[in-house]
């Protein structure tokens, strides 16, 4: 980004809607169902504390479901695995696994593990729990499982983590890398025990804040649970250089700019789950750097989701000077996301990026850096970008891209 003599507030301006890519940790949608997740109900993802222990990838409990949130044409479970998170303590990770009907090819049915975008970091917002209209991140996980649909249509089975701490005991790491590709790759290792029909070779792929979730898949898995086979990863849409968003934030108010600056509205909505996800790795202190207004709300990322938080009567009713104080120091904040921004990452197998180029949520100068940065150090990425396609319509714009570099890899 280039200052040289243009004004400052242009500067700030052009940083600002960098902060679009905040909301690379957006939801998307899919089918549906009621309030409930299953017979079970929601006691299903409280296991006992002493049976938590255990290898990490192996499974906890699981019991057929039928509707939402599983998949059409499927055989679909709801599954209680087990992980560990970044301190090294064991964790129970909930999520789905969709095996396709009819019989397996040989070497079994080839494996997608897929990261989910933002939901929240509240444990209502945990995807696995939506079985209709009335899950407040519906809109999100309808519009990703009916993708994902067409995924078990082409022949692979299709497993879904909700993440650590969404939706089971513990707080949800919110893009921490580490703690977000253990979990796919233990969804994946999982996703075997449920179904051995399921072959050993896999494929990480994710959207938004599953994007950077993949990448991190693609960095880390192999080593992480190398009784499978990573073939690659497909990232759309991913979330990077978080890091800038909050400090063009707080330069835009410090220099009384604030409300001046083009941000997409809503974003700020996003800070709240940003200081969650941080504090799980470091000591936050969100008065450091927030109003007293904005202080006395990151709370409610405890108990709403996404959508929720982008309302008018919440964090979406906050512009940038009425969120970031004027003598913030956002400074352990900024860290983490930059330790957890994806761009300089050395990937262990090939990935596809897929970019729309009308996205106004991750913008697409953002991905350009990542993958640019990632191809200047030889890294093995393939970029495809989509006129006229935005956040969402990727999901459906880049499908069938996605589809046929997947099956170049498992046809290799």
């Amino acid at each position: 980004m280039e200052s040289g003599t243009e004004p400052a507030s242009i500067v700030l301006r052009r940083c600002a809607r960098a902060v679009a890519v905040v909301l690379a940790v957006c939801a998307s949608a899919v089918p549906a169902a009621t309030a409930e997740p299953t017979s079970a109900g929601l006691e299903f993802y409280s296991p006992a504390p002493e049976s938590v222990a255990g290898e990490h990838g192996s499974v906890i409990s699981s019991q057929p479901i039928g509707g939402e949130p599983g998949l059409p044409g499927a055989r679909n479970f709801l599954v209680l695995y087990r992980s560990v998170d970044v301190h090294g303590q064991p964790v129970a990770v909930s999520g789905t696994v969709a095996v396709p009907e009819g019989t397996p090819p040989a070497g079994g049915w080839p494996l997608i593990s897929w990261a989910h975008g933002t939901t929240g970091t509240a444990d209502v917002c945990a995807p696995s729990r939506d079985t209709g209209a009335g899950f407040p991140a519906h809109d999100y996980t309808s519009l990703t499982r009916e993708t994902l649909a067409r995924w078990i249509a082409a022949g692979y089975a299709v497993a879904q983590t909700d993440y650590q701490g969404l939706g089971t005991p513990g707080p949800h790491g919110y893009l921490i890398g580490e703690a977000e590709q253990r979990a796919v790759a233990d969804m994946a290792l999982a996703a075997r025990v449920i179904a051995p029909e399921i072959g050993t070779r896999w494929v990480a792929m994710g959207h938004s804040q599953g994007g950077q979730a993949a990448v991190y898949a693609n960095a880390r898995s192999q080593q992480w649970a190398p009784q499978l086979r990573l073939l690659g990863a497909v990232a759309m849409a991913p979330a990077s250089h978080l890091g800038p968003v909050v400090q063009a934030f707080t330069l835009a108010r410090r220099t009384g700019i604030a409300e001046k600056v083009d941000a997409p509205a809503g974003s700020v909505s996003f800070i709240p789950l940003f200081i969650r996800g941080a504090q799980t790795v470091a000591d936050i202190d969100p008065s450091a750097f927030l109003t007293a207004e904005a202080d006395s709300m990151v709370g409610q990322a405890d108990d709403r989701c996404i959508g929720q938080l982008r309302a008018r009567d919440s964090w979406g009713g906050l512009g940038a000077g009425d969120t970031f104080s004027a003598d913030a120091d956002p400074g352990a904040l900024v860290r983490v996301l930059d330790d957890n921004d994806p761009s300089g990452l050395a990937l262990t197998t090939p990935m596809l990026v897929l970019q729309g180029k009308a996205d106004t949520v991750v913008l697409p100068a953002g991905t350009d850096a990542m993958v640019a940065q990632q191809q200047l150090t030889g890294q093995p990425v393939e970029y495809r970008t989509y006129p006229g396609v935005d956040h969402r319509a990727i999901l459906g714009a880049g499908n069938d891209d996605a589809l046929a570099w997947v099956n170049a890899r498992f046809a290799g």
